[in-house]
This record gives C-alpha cells, structure tokens and sequence, in this order.
C-alpha cells in the first residue's frame, strides 16, 4: 500500500510540474488586462445605461433643490 501512494504522489508532483514548464513557456498573452478591460467595460456600460435612464429624474431633482434653497 505505501509503494502505490509514493508512485501516485510521483506521478501527480511530475504532471504538476510538467504542466508549471508548459505554462512557463506559454504565458497567458495578456488574458489578465483583457479581463480587467472588459470589466471597465462593462461599468461604463452600466453608468451609461444609468444616466440615460434617471438623467430626467435627477436633474429635476437637483433643479429643484436649487429653487428651494434660494439659489
């Protein structure tokens, strides 16, 4: 029973490390600022959608705090 855990613990750390070289040598490409891109993205999206949607409503809103207060 030992024997066969050491063979699966060798066997398991050499794919492992095989798989740390191949990543080694092919690194992502930029996969990280794509994704951080596609996340501004999506915020300037949804802001927009926001304004486009509550812009009557808010400068109502603030027009009418500014008449309130005398202004």
């Amino acid at each position: 029973m030992n024997r066969l855990g050491t063979r699966t613990t060798t066997r398991i750390a050499a794919a492992l490390v095989a798989r740390l070289h191949q990543l080694r040598r092919q690194p992502d490409a930029g996969m990280e600022t794509a994704d951080k891109i596609l996340w501004a993205a999506a915020i300037i999206v949804i802001a927009g959608l926001a304004t486009f949607a509550l812009g009557n409503k808010v400068s109502t809103f603030i027009n009418g705090l500014t008449i309130s207060l005398g202004w």
